[in-house]
């Protein structure tokens, strides 16, 4: 039988997509297992399946297969037989298919060398707290993404093109617009409560044996619906969510002797993106309709795991007890009331990942401004360690004693993955915004979520996100879902009552 257009492209898709996850398979080993003396050749497998992918995706085959179903130079779809959906996936498809044909196979295989060897210099140079070690591999890295921001094109400003990458349509003026909204009440409400009294947190600093804290992680994982078919959790510097397939989720953690909070929130994080991805339509896997709609979106299904949910009074009338079981010699004589507070203790801290609600997204900022400067030349890379401490300074009133808790901390700019940033920020709102339509519909959450029901909302998210993975594009899903678009409000509106309660404010 002859096959259509479509079922030629979906094949063709498919293949690319495998690739992608042989390459994210050999991320996720990177990360926690392969030994340090196997980064060259590591870096070398990057660039090889890098290479095949991008030929993939850009074939002669490929091509034709997509000119017969879209205009490549209109976008007007020509085959009138797709359904709604088949006509989004094509869409999609033709976006990644313009990024795709504009970046030479050179440069996307030299873009995953360098990346892959910058990572691991990365870790080197943060568990030596040596920032000139990894200069050299980072300046190559901010090269060749403003060479990229000229092959890609923009409109008004060259990070518009990496922004693009991670989240459709979003530019450099629309975040900066965003961020200039949300830094007044966030620092508003962070100095009121600097007023306050810091709650007592000494009891979430005792020593927790490494696998026990494992463990409890676990637990909470398989809690909200994840089980060792198709997920699995290992450790590794910095916390991450692997989606090779929905039948094939990989999550690490981060694991400090004395710092439980960490692991238990970086596991209910990570299951977020975990949920996600495992609920993305199986039988579209290989198209957009099989993928996340965009970084923002997905880190909105993480964020309210760890913060709306993780952090909320009723998941700790289930899981406080049985934590107390765990930990009995730490935690026996603590009131559940003294336990929530000190978990949502808002205090300015050098790391992001560790930061409370109040002050994460003045380190989104931080960074955003920092990375649209190293993009216009404004800023060389040489720069960064003191102007990473400027900024800490003003917008948080604290300045790093060592690049490991500073420019050093992330991940991010070493994979190249400049543009990132603002999408944690997006996550934020696009997750508050959803919960207001959820508690809506689900008014006994808390009820529910008290007698260890989690589920549910795994459910609700499958049923309003999950299940259309790139139908939608991020502002239209959340019109889609919330009847607006995007909007700080319902954001700024959750942290005020939250922390006003907590922290009894005027």
């Amino acid at each position: 039988m002859t096959k259509n257009p479509y079922q030629t492209l979906t094949e063709l898709s498919t293949k690319a997509s495998l690739f992608s996850g042989i390459s994210m398979l050999l991320e996720w080993d990177q990360e926690t297992y392969m030994p340090k003396r196997a980064i060259e050749n590591r870096s070398s497998q990057v660039e090889l399946i890098a290479s095949l992918q991008h030929k993939e995706r850009t074939s002669k085959a490929y091509t034709d297969a997509l000119s017969a179903l879209i205009d490549l130079e209109t976008a007007t779809i020509l085959d009138p037989n797709l359904s709604k959906e088949q006509q989004a996936a094509v869409r999609e498809w033709r976006r990644d298919y313009i990024q795709a044909v504009k970046l030479p196979t050179s440069f996307v295989e030299e873009f995953a060398n360098a990346s892959s060897a910058a990572t691991h210099a990365w870790i080197d140079a943060k568990e030596s707290n040596d920032f000139k070690s990894f200069q050299p591999h980072l300046e190559k890295v901010v090269e060749l993404c403003r060479k990229k921001t000229e092959i890609l094109g923009y409109d008004n400003h060259p990070y518009d093109a990496l922004i693009d990458c991670f989240e459709p349509t979003m530019t450099t003026k629309e975040l900066t617009t965003l961020f200039e909204r949300l830094k007044v009440p966030l620092t508003v409400l962070l100095k009121k409560i600097q007023t306050k009294k810091e709650p007592n947190d000494a009891f979430l600093h005792k020593t927790c044996p490494r696998e026990t804290q494992l463990a409890f992680g676990k637990s909470i994982l398989k809690n909200m619906g994840f089980e060792n078919s198709f997920s699995r959790l290992d450790e590794s510097v910095h916390p991450m969510c692997i989606p090779i397939h929905p039948d094939d989720t990989r999550m690490t953690t981060r694991v400090y002797p004395d710092q439980m909070l960490v692991n238990l929130l970086s596991c209910i994080h990570e299951g977020g993106h975990g949920l996600y991805h495992s609920n993305l339509p199986k039988e579209h896997f290989g198209t957009p309709l099989g993928e996340a709609a965009s970084l923002g979106i997905d880190e909105s299904q993480s964020r309210t795991w760890e913060t709306t949910i993780g952090r909320s009074l009723p998941f700790w009338q289930h899981y406080f007890p049985l934590l107390q079981k765990t930990y009995p010699e730490h935690l026996s004589s603590v009131r559940l009331e003294d336990f929530y507070k000190a978990i949502n203790i808002v205090k300015p801290t050098m790391i992001r990942t560790d930061s409370d609600e109040v002050t994460y997204n003045l380190h989104i900022m931080i960074r955003f401004e920092m990375e649209k400067a190293l993009i216009e030349g404004a800023v060389a890379v040489s720069d960064i360690p003191d102007l990473w401490n400027e900024k800490m300074r003003s917008y948080l009133g604290i300045v790093p004693k060592a690049h490991s808790e500073g420019c050093l901390q992330d991940i991010h700019w070493s994979l190249g993955a400049i543009g990132y940033f603002p999408t944690y920020t997006l996550g934020n709102l696009y997750a508050a915004q959803f919960f207001e339509v959820f508690a809506k519909e689900h008014p006994d959450w808390k009820e529910r979520v008290a007698h260890g029901e989690l589920t549910f909302i795994a459910d609700w998210q499958k049923e309003k996100i999950h299940r259309f993975g790139r139908q939608y594009l991020p502002e239209d899903l959340c019109e889609k879902i919330t009847g607006s678009r995007l909007s700080e409000k319902p954001f700024v509106q959750y942290l005020e009552n939250k922390y006003n309660t907590l922290y009894h404010l005027s």
